[in-house]
């Protein structure tokens, strides 16, 4: 499909939104992510190609690509991304993805590092426009105070009392004090996890040895990122 740039916004100092609308109609799932497209002339080893989860929830009726952009290591790839004029158009295809909720009544803990926190943005707005109950913790691991999306989310635990977000900045770490310290009966609860994939796999590891069911996990890992 392809995609149109209606805008860019600033979410932290090395973080943009690429806000698009999609000239084709098409539903996804809060969670899932695109597999995005950009052409320009001598791409980098990394190609033309990006996976990036739908930052922005369905009932917004537009695409919100969340990324981090490091100008001196960016891949051709997002450098031409964030020299795009509003306007320009680039290609998509999807929603792929198993990365949703499965009860959205249930009992959450969202462990989020970095970029990673993009999929859990749709997925709690989402579960505030449908007007249910907001039953998650959300633990957020952030290289800096400089929080993405931090206004929206802190607005949400303010509708909402159910849900209790935990900012972990340096020199806090998210490992499994912090799990022990903010998540009550770990057993009864499910958990998603999503940012770099070394954390991704530490996590996986550490919290079944900590009495949580392998089945009560899922997780969705970043590619190209190794650390927050």
């Amino acid at each position: 499909m392809t995609l149109g740039l209606i805008s860019k916004k600033k979410e932290a100092s090395d973080v943009y939104s690429f806000i698009f609308h999609s000239e084709e109609d098409f539903g996804w799932k809060p969670g899932q992510f695109l597999m995005y497209r950009v052409e320009h002339p001598n791409p980098d080893e990394r190609g033309e190609r990006r996976y990036f989860s739908i930052a922005s929830a369905p009932f917004e009726k537009q695409i919100i690509l969340t990324t981090r952009f490091d100008r001196e290591r960016g891949s051709s790839f997002k450098k031409v991304l964030f020299g795009l004029p509003i306007g320009s158009t680039i290609y998509a295809e999807g929603p792929r993805g198993s990365f949703v909720i499965d009860d959205p009544t249930g009992n959450c803990v969202f462990i989020a590092g970095g970029i990673g926190v993009t999929p859990f943005r749709a997925i709690l707005l989402d579960l505030d426009y449908q007007r249910l109950p907001i039953n998650a913790i959300l633990l957020y691991a952030s290289r800096t105070n400089d929080i993405v999306y931090k206004e929206e989310f802190d607005q949400l635990a303010k509708r909402h009392s159910d849900l209790k977000i935990h900012y972990i900045v340096p020199p806090n770490y998210l490992d499994e004090i912090a799990i022990r310290k903010y998540v009550p009966d770990l057993a009864k609860l499910y958990f998603y996890i999503s940012g770099p994939k070394p954390m991704v796999v530490d996590f996986e590891e550490l919290l079944p040895g900590m009495g949580v069911p392998a089945e009560h996990i899922k997780r969705d890992y970043f590619p190209g990122y190794d650390r927050l």
